[in-house]
């Protein structure tokens, strides 16, 4: 059975993928946690600056499939993990990338607030650039 916690941070997931795909950037600062540690595919780590200076701005994401996600609540933070499928088209034209990976994310509420994605972890299962 899924709690409402549980719930909440499903739809954030969603929304969170949504606003990568629209390149909502706005939404994606609201979603992610000013101490954000984000690894990449590739293993390059992103704060929370330098993710908006370089994650998803070099690419038009096509799909962003999650699947398989399971959320464990620990009080105040929350740790997700599933399958993610993503497809990109590099805007400067240089190929689609195509990235299936397992993903672990950190979720926080901090003070009573929104809860915010801190940190993400993708690797790679399979990886192409055609």
């Amino acid at each position: 059975m899924t709690t409402h916690t549980e719930s909440l941070l499903l739809d954030l997931e969603a929304q969170r993928c949504d606003a990568m795909k629209r390149g909502d950037f706005a939404r994606l600062r609201e979603i992610l946690h000013p101490g954000l540690t984000h690894v990449h595919a590739k293993g390059q780590t992103d704060d929370y600056d330098s993710y908006f200076r370089s994650g998803g701005t070099h690419v038009d994401y096509q799909v962003i499939d999650r699947s398989e996600l399971h959320v464990q609540v620990l009080g105040t933070c929350a740790v997700m993990t599933g399958r993610q499928l993503l497809v990109a088209v590099r805007k400067n034209g240089t190929g689609t990338v195509r990235i299936d990976s397992r993903v672990l994310q950190v979720w926080t509420q901090e003070d009573g607030g929104p809860w915010r994605q801190i940190a993400f972890q993708t690797t790679p299962l399979e990886m192409s650039i055609t």
